[in-house]
């Protein structure tokens, strides 16, 4: 009997610390920042960092449509809030890739602002 709680005891241990471990790796992974040019199909559904310049801001009532630009191309980005954001400022953008009336988006999880 002590022997299973050991047993069971050692195993959630483990299982507890693999978790932390994965945690601690996927938050200081950095994503690779790519040129607005190379998002294409075959990067539907994955994560993408880009650099660009706000070109242009729609503010809804619970998210804003941006489209940025880079040397490359341009491309919209939806954000899940209102952020205080301006035209011509260069932001660095992390989100998913996705398809909207044959066009391909951004769906944001991060904006940073770059100094």
């Amino acid at each position: 009997m002590k022997l299973k709680i050991s047993l069971l005891m050692l195993s959630l241990i483990i299982s507890l610390v693999g978790i932390l471990i994965l945690l601690i790796l996927s938050n200081s992974i950095q994503l690779k920042e790519i040129p607005i040019k190379n998002i294409t199909e075959k990067e539907l559904n994955k994560k993408v960092q880009i650099k660009g310049e706000l070109i242009s801001i729609k503010n809804y009532n619970n998210f804003q449509i941006i489209s940025l630009k880079d040397e490359t191309g341009e491309i919209e980005a939806i954000i899940n809030k209102n952020l205080n954001l301006t035209k011509n400022q260069k932001i660095i953008l992390t989100g998913t890739v996705q398809q909207y009336k044959n066009s391909l988006q951004i769906q944001a999880d991060k904006v940073m602002l770059m100094s």
